[in-house]
C-alpha cells in the first residue's frame, strides 16, 4: 500500500502546488516516472558509496531521458509539463557539474567524497520537491522510501 502525498505534512515553507488533480491519462504516465525514481538506489538510498559515482551519474542521465520521454506523452498544454522542464533541468545542472570535475581532474568519475555528497544532495532535494508537487498534483501513491527525497525530510 503507497502512501499519498497529499496526506502527509507539508514541510514548513512548501507552496501548495497550484494546478489541480489531472486526469487519469496523465497521471499513469507520471506514476510511471515516478516509479522509476523510487526504485532507483541512487536517488532513494541512504547507502550510496562514493566509489558509486559512475553509477549515480548514469542513473541521473537516464532520469533525464526518462523525463523527457515521459513529457513527449503528455500533451502540450498539461501543467506537469513545467515540474518535468524543472526536474530536467535538476538532471542537467547534476551532469554538468560531475563532467565539470572530470574535466578538472582528468579522470571520469572521481569526485572528491565530500564534493560528490554535496552533488548528489542538492540534486535529491530538488528532484524531491518537485516529485511532491507532481505527487501532490496528480494524487500519485507513492512508496515510503522515496519520501526521503523530500523537503523537510529528517537525515
Amino acid at each position: 500500500m503507497g502512501l499519498r502525498i497529499r496526506d502527509l505534512p507539508r514541510p514548513p515553507g512548501m507552496p501548495v502546488t497550484p494546478f489541480p488533480v489531472g486526469n487519469a491519462a496523465d497521471r499513469s504516465v507520471l506514476s510511471g516516472l515516478i516509479a522509476m525514481i523510487e526504485n532507483n538506489p541512487a536517488f532513494c538510498n541512504r547507502g550510496v558509496l562514493p566509489e558509486e559515482q559512475e553509477r549515480c551519474y548514469r542513473a541521473v542521465v537516464d532520469a533525464q531521458h526518462l523525463i523527457v520521454g515521459t513529457a513527449e506523452l503528455l500533451p502540450p498544454d498539461a501543467p506537469a509539463l513545467d515540474l518535468l522542464a524543472a526536474m530536467r533541468c535538476a538532471c542537467r545542472k547534476y551532469i554538468i557539474e560531475a563532467e565539470a570535475w572530470d574535466r578538472r581532474t582528468g579522470r571520469r568519475f572521481q569526485i572528491p567524497t565530500f564534493v560528490f555528497y554535496q552533488l548528489l544532495g542538492a540534486f535529491r532535494e530538488l528532484l524531491g520537491m518537485h516529485v511532491w508537487r507532481l505527487g501532490e498534483a496528480y494524487d500519485i501513491e507513492i512508496e515510503g522510501r522515496l519520501n526521503m527525497i523530500f523537503p523537510g525530510a529528517s537525515d
